[in-house]
């Protein structure tokens, strides 16, 4: 079959590799780290790209404190002192930020994933994997976290999450996906990036939102000499956005592909790093703070769920 599964060792880490014959595309998931996707590989013409940045030994992964590729859930970004308010009661979630000052992230990074299943068809090939959360420090629900990770023979790779409420309390979810792209050993500064939104978030001093203002900027734009650290609001009267990293020196386009709509992806971090050697492009289903300020966030009765999907490929 042109696509296949198998497992190997990086250090003490168990890795599962999703990998087509023909092309050479592939990911490598640590399911006991998270459910990360450490490795991403697509090819265009003669080129396959390496399309992630992520620490590059077993140590260096488990330490990192950058959240490369993590999964972000049932929260992404901050809560400020880690406090929020849902449905009349007040929750005091960890201080978990360099500094102490905010929660950050959600309560899945680092955890260990349980393997669910995997599956090797003609057109695609899949990995599913699960974390349930159950009385965590300052959310106090019952939700079962599922990813699933599929490459396929269109030249895609598709990250679907789906969260579903198995308690007996209506709970507040939302969910985030951190990956640093490349594209080669290009410097950010010789890209460009589209970015799917008029309207930029506005930050207090602590990264929290106080507002919106509309985005005037070239699209695409050149990142050279500009820095990003934002949050985007994107167009959720489409089924689909795509923010798009172009680099015309090797006449390739890094496209993110992001469900919009109810429930789904409306917002978007974007986020250059001081080494100009990636872009963080961080699809969020809900603003920051959104356990606070309700913008996005979506509520689960129990026994339902929601889900949505990332979408990667290069043009």
């Amino acid at each position: 079959m042109p696509f296949e599964i198998f497992r190997q060792q990086f250090g003490d880490l168990t890795e599962y590799v999703i990998q087509e014959s023909s092309t050479g595309n592939r990911c490598v998931i640590v399911p006991e780290l998270g459910g990360i996707v450490r490795q991403l590989s697509l090819r265009k013409n003669v080129t396959l790209f390496s399309l992630l940045k992520t620490p590059a030994t077993p140590h260096a992964l488990v330490e990192d404190t950058q959240s490369a590729s993590e999964l972000l859930f049932p929260f992404a970004s901050r809560i400020p002192d880690g406090k929020y308010r849902f449905l009349g009661k007040e929750y005091q979630l960890a201080k978990n930020e360099t500094g102490n000052i905010n929660a950050i992230h959600g309560l899945v990074r680092k955890q260990n994933f349980h393997f669910e299943e995997q599956s090797v068809r003609n057109d695609h090939a899949l990995i599913r994997l699960s974390y349930t959360l159950s009385e965590a420090e300052g959310y106090p629900f019952e939700v079962q976290f599922t990813v699933t990770y599929s490459l396929h023979s269109d030249g895609k790779f598709n990250l679907t999450y789906e969260a579903k409420n198995t308690g007996s309390a209506p709970c507040p979810v939302m969910f985030g996906w951190h990956p640093y792209f490349q594209l080669g050993n290009e410097l950010a500064d010789a890209w460009k990036i589209n970015i799917p939104s008029d309207h930029i978030v506005v930050f207090d001093r602590n990264m929290i939102p106080i507002g919106k203002e509309p985005f005037f900027v070239e699209k695409p734009t050149l990142l050279y000499r500009k820095s990003f650290d934002n949050c985007f609001i994107v167009d959720s009267n489409t089924d689909n956005v795509v923010t798009k990293l172009i680099s015309e020196n090797q006449d390739v386009t890094l496209c993110i592909e992001q469900e919009a709509g109810e429930g789904k992806f409306n917002y978007l971090v974007i986020y250059t790093p001081p080494a100009r050697d990636c872009v963080a492009i961080e699809p969020l289903t809900a603003n920051v703070d959104a356990f606070n300020s309700g913008e996005g966030l979506n509520i689960l009765a129990p026994g339902n769920a929601i889900s949505g999907t990332i979408k990667i490929k290069l043009t």
